[in-house]
């Protein structure tokens, strides 16, 4: 299992964007909060913040400069994590899935839209925009948020080469296949000769092994290099 997430102590954010705002906007803030220490209002904005980084606080402080009057606690923390709009999150996760799709990582704000978006899965949600998938997605979004602790986002599976693009011949073919036991790729039984290669593709395809791209492409060969005589599998 892949280890937790956990978010990280801020203690001492709040003191940091309680001077900052102070600042800025000077009696605005006393007045929002009177009645209450400055310890007390402090202490309100510690406990509010803790497992915000200090560049976290800093978007949100930035944010207040198109501001006339001091935010709110809630509004604030909506500042300084702008993903945490379901629809920011939505087309964060669009963008995040799209290039997942190249082989790459993507850029994830935060592993919860990861896990969102595969829960709602990466068909609707390239092909359905938000308005059609608001409910679905809010849920989702909602019920990873709850945890709490998050899983990284994982690395994608590498992505299966076009046909015909690989280089690789089918000696080659043959003997990486062999080598790395997958069995009679190029059998004498008069079994199918694609039978380990179809069996690498499939396995790649359901993100179920991790092979090289060189053993990907190997595999690919393998099944281009062969034409389907109906042989037994």
């Amino acid at each position: 299992m892949s280890q937790l997430i956990n978010p990280t102590t801020g203690k001492g954010i709040g003191d940091l964007v309680v001077a900052e705002l102070r600042l800025m906007y000077g009696s605005k803030f006393a007045q929002a909060w009177e009645g209450l220490t400055p310890r007390e209002v402090k202490d309100a904005w510690n406990q509010m913040l803790a497992g915000f980084t200090e560049a976290e606080a800093r978007v949100g402080i930035v944010a207040c400069l198109s501001r006339d009057w001091p935010p709110t606690l809630p509004e604030f923390i909506r500042l300084c994590r702008p993903w945490m709009s379901p629809e920011v999150a939505f087309h964060d996760a669009v963008t995040g899935m799209t290039a997942r799709r190249r082989g790459e990582i993507g850029n994830w704000a935060h592993p919860a839209i990861y896990w969102a978006a595969v829960a709602v899965g990466t068909h609707d949600l390239l092909n359905c925009g938000y308005g059609v998938l608001k409910g679905r997605w809010e849920r989702a979004f909602g019920d990873e948020m709850a945890r709490g602790q998050w899983h990284p986002v994982p690395t994608p599976a590498a992505a299966l080469p076009a046909p015909g693009a690989t280089q690789a011949t089918p000696e080659e073919a043959a003997k990486a296949l062999k080598a790395m036991g997958a069995g009679a790729v190029l059998n004498e039984s008069g079994r199918d000769p694609r039978r380990g290669a179809r069996r690498i593709l499939a396995a790649v395809k359901k993100g179920n092994a991790s092979y090289s791209p060189t053993v990907i492409a190997m595999a690919q060969a393998a099944m281009d290099a062969y034409p389907d005589q109906g042989a037994q599998a």
